[in-house]
C-alpha cells in the first residue's frame, strides 16, 4: 500500500465513508466557478423550472421530473456548463463541491452512496443544493435544503448552531420499510459533515442501529464552507484534512428519529438524533448530534 492509499480509501468513502461501509456489507473533475453560457445555443431562457422561480435555464435544459422540493434538469452540455447556467440567473454560489482528483469508478461509486458532487445556491430565504452527474450530458437534480438547527456537541465542538442539511439521496426499502438518508451539512460555526444513516422501521417508530452497516459519518472542523473545504482535500488526495473525524457507534450509543408525516405517503422530513458517538481514530469523548433533514424524494428499493 502506498502512503497515499489510505487518505484515499477514507475520501472515497461517505465522500468518505462508503466504500468502508460497502466493505462492512459485503465524471468529470467537477464543475468550476463563472462559467458562462456556452456560445451557438440558445440563451433565451426557455427552459422552465415552475416551483424554483428564478433559475435560469436555456431551452436544451430540459425539466424530466419536477415536485414543490425538487427538480431533475437534463441536458446535452457538461456538468461545468450546466453548473455555470444555475449560477448565472437569480440563484447565488453559496458552496460547491467537485471530487478533483477522485477515479471515474470511485466518484460512480459514491454516487451510489449518495455522494454527488454539486453547487448550493441560494434566492433570498431559500436554499438547494444541485447534485451534478453524467459528465458530457449532465443531469442537475436541484432540491431543497433543510435549514435550522443542528447540535453536535463533544470535545472541541460547539454545539447547537444554525445550519443545513442537504438530502442528495433517499431511499425505502418495499420489504421493511427502512428509509436510508444520504446528507452533507455545514454549521455556521464551521463544523461540517457527510454520511449515510438507515432508519429501521419499528411501527411507527424509527431508530439507528449499531451495525456499522447502519450509520457511516464523518465530520470536519473547517475555517471556510464545508463543500468547499472537501473539495481542496479531493483535490490533494496526498494528506488527510486536519479537522477530519470519522465517527462511529460507542459502547453508549443510541440512534433515533422523529419523522413527519408518515414516510410511507409522501417523501419524509424529521430530525435524527444521535447520542454515544465516538471518533474511530480514538480520539475524544462522546459525540451527541442531531440533525434536521428532508427528503425531495424517495427511491423505493427491494
Amino acid at each position: 500500500m502506498t502512503a497515499r492509499e489510505p487518505w484515499r480509501i477514507l475520501a472515497a468513502a461517505t465522500g468518505l465513508a462508503a466504500v468502508l461501509a460497502l466493505a462492512a456489507c459485503t465524471g468529470d473533475g467537477g464543475p468550476t466557478a463563472d462559467v458562462p453560457a456556452p456560445t451557438g445555443r440558445s440563451d433565451t431562457g426557455t427552459g422552465s423550472a415552475t416551483g424554483f422561480a428564478g433559475l435560469y435555464l436555456t431551452g436544451d435544459v430540459v425539466p424530466v421530473s419536477e415536485s414543490e422540493t425538487q427538480v431533475v434538469l437534463a441536458s446535452g452540455r457538461s456538468c461545468r456548463e450546466l453548473s455555470g447556467m444555475l449560477a448565472a440567473g437569480q440563484w447565488r454560489l453559496v458552496d460547491r463541491l467537485s471530487f478533483g482528483k477522485l477515479s471515474d469508478e470511485e466518484v460512480a461509486l459514491l454516487a451510489g452512496f449518495g455522494g454527488i458532487p454539486g453547487d448550493l445556491l441560494q434566492r433570498g430565504d431559500r436554499l438547494v443544493f444541485a447534485g451534478l452527474e453524467g459528465g458530457a450530458a449532465c443531469t442537475a437534480t436541484v432540491a431543497e435544503v433543510a435549514r435550522g438547527e443542528i447540535t453536535i456537541e463533544g470535545a472541541g465542538l460547539p454545539g447547537t448552531s444554525s445550519g443545513w442539511v442537504a438530502a442528495t439521496r433517499c431511499y425505502r426499502s418495499k420489504a421493511d420499510g427502512a428509509l436510508t438518508v444520504s446528507l452533507y451539512f455545514d454549521t455556521d460555526d464551521k463544523v461540517g459533515g457527510q454520511g449515510q444513516i438507515v432508519l429501521s422501521r419499528s411501527g411507527d417508530r424509527y431508530q439507528v442501529d449499531d451495525e456499522p452497516s447502519a450509520l457511516t459519518l464523518a465530520v470536519l472542523r473547517h475555517k471556510g464552507r464545508f463543500l468547499g473545504s472537501m473539495s481542496a482535500a479531493y483535490a490533494d488526495l496526498r494528506r488527510r484534512p486536519a479537522g477530519l473525524s470519522q465517527l462511529g457507534p460507542g459502547g453508549a450509543f443510541a440512534g433515533s428519529a422523529t419523522l413527519r408525516p408518515d414516510p410511507g405517503e409522501t417523501p419524509p422530513a424529521g430530525v435524527i438524533d444521535l447520542a454515544g458517538l465516538v471518533d474511530e481514530d480514538g480520539g475524544g469523548g462522546r459525540i451527541t448530534l442531531s440533525l434536521p433533514f428532508s427528503c425531495p424524494t424517495v427511491i423505493e428499493i427491494k
